[in-house]
């Protein structure tokens, strides 16, 4: 039986691998994402997210970038990737997301070396801390 879905791991598909040698005819993006799909299909504390190759995230400058969402939940973005190198971190950082009922993950649950890579992150629209700003009085 299949986990409920509660949210993407977004791949940004086009993004080109940070080392120009190390650029070919598919997107590090696109190969990122394939591999990422199979990572997440391999540990099962992952069940009920869902990778998909997405088009341009943007901030291209912090290639390759990938961001997490959901409904009802915080949404991450996160940048500056290594797409050879080990997913360990992001995949942590993912359980910490999927574990925690409204996607937000404190900082002693963010992975160290992940931290720096965190380039911004959005509450849901149903957040309740969420106000109409003040009236100006000037």
């Amino acid at each position: 039986m299949h986990e409920p879905l509660i949210g993407q791991l977004q791949v940004c598909a086009p993004c080109t691998h940070p080392d120009r040698e190390k650029r070919g005819p598919v997107k590090a993006g696109e190969l990122f994402a394939t591999r990422l799909a199979g990572e997440v299909a391999a540990r099962p504390e992952l069940a009920g997210l869902r990778v998909v190759a997405t088009p341009c995230i943007g901030n291209c400058a912090a290639r390759c970038r990938v961001s997490l969402a959901g409904a009802g939940r915080w949404s991450w973005l996160i940048g500056g990737l290594d797409p050879d190198a080990p997913t360990n971190d992001l995949l942590d950082f993912t359980r910490h997301w999927l574990k925690a009922p409204d996607g937000f993950v404190g900082k002693d649950d963010r992975p160290k070396p992940l931290r720096p890579l965190l380039l911004g992150r959005v509450p849901p629209p149903e957040l309740p801390e969420l106000r109409e700003p003040a009236a100006s009085t000037g």
